[in-house]
């Protein structure tokens, strides 16, 4: 039986954020202008650093999150450089042209897997991951938990779905609803370094923050679904 951890654990741990709160909001109202300037400084520092960038189309970075999933090469710090034209563009814009690339991603990496199974579960099985068998009445709920759960890249997430025999329906319906709302977090906040803007930062970071615990949550209440299955999970040493 796996339970949540008991009840005064958990209202020690809403206490010690609820103060950290606290905290954060008192020092923001007593030093708001010292914090404006501050982060002004930074984006601008930040934005001076990747001006180069600026001559590129934005289906580049579209381009570059479709290829470097493939490979097995992380892709996050592309939504962050992206969001750096939205000042010029639009935010809609940028991440339109995000949503595009990893769009273009989960779809081919499902095919690659399909038509490249037996060779990705050997380079897997290498990584210590191996791919379950997974029952049609448990994909909706397996796929949610392996996009949800942190630990694995996108690209690993991709290739273990597809190598499971996961239905394309299924995978596509779970996999991009999760992955255009945290990839819209983070263009966001991207956007707010950038720009320098406390309230974008500051929402973005909270999206990203409820998305991380409901993540920890979910590994704590249905890890052992996944791990009990060999899902594709590192084995943990």
């Amino acid at each position: 039986m796996h339970n949540f951890p008991n009840k005064r654990l958990l209202k020690l741990a809403a206490f010690g954020v609820a103060c950290v709160a606290a905290l954060l909001v008192w020092v923001f109202c007593f030093w708001r202008a010292e914090i404006a300037l501050c982060l002004g400084e930074w984006s601008r520092y930040f934005r001076d650093s990747v001006q180069f960038l600026d001559e590129l189309p934005l289906a580049f970075y579209s381009l570059a999150i479709f290829l470097l999933p493939i490979f097995f090469l992380p892709v996050t710090p592309v939504f962050i450089l992206a969001s750096a034209r939205a000042g010029e563009s639009s935010y809609a814009l940028v991440l339109f042209f995000c949503l595009l690339g990893v769009t273009a991603n989960i779809v081919a990496s499902y095919f690659i897997s399909q038509k490249f199974g037996s060779f990705l579960r050997k380079v897997l099985a290498r990584r210590g991951i191996t791919i379950p068998e997974i029952p049609g009445y448990e994909q909706y709920e397996l796929t949610f938990l392996m996009r949800m759960i942190p630990g694995n890249p996108l690209a690993v997430q991709n290739y273990v779905l597809g190598a499971a025999n996961v239905s394309f329906f299924k995978y596509v319906v779970v996999s991009l609803p999760i992955q255009y709302i945290q990839i819209s977090a983070y263009v966001y906040f991207g956007e707010g370094i950038f720009e320098g803007g406390i309230s974008k930062i500051i929402l973005g970071s909270s999206i990203l923050l409820v998305i991380g615990i409901i993540a920890r949550m979910l590994e704590k209440r249905y890890g052992y679904k996944l791990k009990g299955r060999g899902d594709g999970l590192p084995d943990k040493k």
